[in-house]
């Protein structure tokens, strides 16, 4: 049996209610899409035993060592199935499903996980007025033979950037993972390089 520590973090899951409905669309370049980045297949930092498995069971993916799971609010979404911060509370993960429907089975069946990725970013515009710009352009990463899209944002009034990356699991389920740097305890949060690499290692962790 996996142990988790799990915390009921109200202010944390405050930050994250604001986050999970604000995005505004911001088109790239097809030249940019199209570009490849390849991933190595081993995590770039230590990995521990305790993992996250969606609702059905079709992906599953371990949490950094140290890293525990919150308890999740009914104030969230229910397309959030699991919310993860580090020892420090300046990093949190978030894992949710993007649900299938007519509009975007067509627009994934056309474009893929870029039509995807745009799609996620659609949905969440249509909530808010605005308020989150996208930072840089759509990127396809390349993990072994797993795919993804990834696309950055940040809060018009805050410069902290939200790392989130798209995917398509073996059954054809819809995934969005989300890295959120939080400033609720007043610590130093980590590095670039250092977001970069955790970021990085939950994409190669996860299995679908």
């Amino acid at each position: 049996m996996y142990r988790f520590r799990i915390i009921s973090f109200f202010t944390l899951i405050t930050a994250l209610v604001a986050l999970n409905s604000c995005f505004i669309v911001k088109r790239s370049s097809p030249k940019d899409e199209n570009q490849i980045i390849s991933i190595s297949p081993k995590p770039e930092i230590q990995m521990s035993e305790d993992i996250i498995r969606s609702k059905n069971g079709d992906i599953l993916a371990f949490l950094p060592k140290s890293w525990f799971l919150v308890e999740l609010s009914e104030k969230l979404s229910n397309d959030i199935f699991a919310v993860a911060v580090n020892p420090d509370y300046t990093l949190t993960a978030v894992f949710s499903i993007i649900k299938n429907g007519d509009a975007i089975d067509q627009v994934v069946t056309k474009e893929g996980l870029s039509g995807l990725a745009r799609m996620c970013l659609a949905k969440h515009e249509r909530k808010t007025g605005g308020g989150i710009k996208q930072v840089g352009t759509f990127s396809q990463l390349q993990v072994g033979k797993k795919s993804f899209v990834e696309f950055d944002f940040q809060s018009m009034t805050n410069p902290l950037v939200t790392r989130s990356a798209v995917f398509i699991s073996s059954v054809n389920q819809y995934y969005q993972f989300a890295l959120i740097p939080t400033e609720i305890t007043g610590k130093e949060l980590p590095s670039k390089e250092e977001t970069d690499k955790i970021f990085r290692s939950f994409l190669i962790s996860i299995d679908f």
